[in-house]
């Protein structure tokens, strides 16, 4: 299993839905339960891949978002919606303007927009420097 896909966690008792995070040991992973605040520490052999990312449903690109932020942005990420769509990149994008808006990866959902992002590596330092090189 890599980072982002959806796995189902079998708990004996139950079933829940869930993003692989990353391994903690060849026994263990990381992972973020859909019914749980907290990311958790479970055993591999009661996890089941579902799917990767490449058709995220919208708690997993949400999950994935967040752990991406938390890592590496300071939990920031920015998130906007319009009738045409939505457009997201890591980081706080503080210079909000019709030229930084548009730099953003757009999707017709959120989940596209956030996967966009992730495969581009789009955060706010990679479109303000688009946008200064768009401006000389």
């Amino acid at each position: 299993m890599q980072f982002g896909d959806r796995v189902l966690y079998d708990s004996g008792s139950s079933n829940t839905l869930g993003v692989y995070l990353k391994e903690i040991s060849s026994h263990e992973a990381l992972v973020k339960l859909d019914d749980n605040p907290v990311k958790v520490v479970l055993p591999t052999d009661n996890l089941t891949f579902i799917k990767n990312m490449d058709n995220m449903d919208l708690a997993q690109a949400l999950v994935v978002a967040d752990y991406i932020a938390k890592e590496q942005y300071d939990g920031h990420y920015t998130l906007f919606g319009f009738s045409t769509g939505y457009r997201f990149c890591f980081g706080t994008l503080d210079k909000v303007s019709y030229h930084t808006t548009n730099l953003m990866p757009l999707g017709k959902t959120i989940e596209e927009a956030i996967k966009k992002a992730i495969d581009e590596k789009v955060d706010v330092d990679v479109i303000l420097d688009r946008e200064d090189k768009m401006l000389r």
